[in-house]
């Protein structure tokens, strides 16, 4: 801004200068033209020339403002280009990081998947070969599975859906930053999800234990 001013406020008072010598050059011409009040031609050439001496003064001023700022646009335009080229390189170690976190989320998720189904399998493989056989029921068993099953899909989708939003990601796109806000959003549901489909396999494991120690016991009775 005060590089903007400095050269506005200099050309102002050159306007003011070169207004004041066009003045004096009139008032000049009319004193020298007084002597002669008869002569009406005269009094129109004066005239004539303080304006073309005032046209030249405010054309050359209009030149060099225009001149200034058009050298003062061009250097915003520059910093402005560097601040993009800057933003963009950010932004750029940003995607990077973003694909490396979704990738090992996915990585780290495909494994939990892996395991917490391998252990709803032993748990139902128990429960319906050893446990019923023996007497052992657990009442909303079905619902469990059910859980589980929801909780399982609602992970996987979580986790899908951080990947596509990160493989999606573009620095040159309209809005990064909300880009950036939704793979966190994606991020954080997944997590929350796999939690949650981990509780669910633990209702099912307490619940098939309690039910295993209620029917040895009703056999030891």
């Amino acid at each position: 801004m005060k590089k903007l001013l400095l050269p506005l406020i200099l050309l102002s008072v050159l306007l003011i200068s070169q207004t004041s010598i066009v003045l004096a050059e009139s008032d000049d011409d009319d004193n020298n033209s007084s002597g002669n009040q008869s002569s009406d031609s005269g009094r129109d050439s004066n005239k004539s020339r303080r304006e073309s001496l005032k046209e030249k003064v405010k054309g050359e001023i209009e030149d060099k403002l225009k001149e200034v700022k058009e050298k003062l646009a061009s250097k915003a335009a520059l910093r402005k280009e560097k601040l993009e080229a800057t933003k963009l390189k950010v932004c750029e170690k940003r995607k990077e990081i973003i694909i490396r976190r979704s990738t090992k989320l996915a990585e780290r998720a495909e494994r939990q998947i892996t395991n917490f189904t391998a252990k709803v399998e032993r748990v139902d493989n128990y429960y319906n070969n050893k446990l019923l056989p023996k007497g052992g029921v657990v009442a909303n068993y079905d619902s469990l599975i059910a859980d589980i099953e929801a909780k399982k899909q609602a992970a996987q989708t979580a986790v899908d859906s951080a990947k596509t939003t990160a493989q999606n990601f573009d620095c040159a796109g309209d809005d990064p930053k909300g880009q950036l806000t939704n793979f966190r959003t994606d991020m954080q549901n997944a997590i929350k999800t796999l939690k949650e489909y981990r509780t669910s396999i633990k209702n099912l494991i307490v619940a098939v234990r309690t039910a295993n120690k209620t029917a040895t016991s009703s056999a030891d009775n």
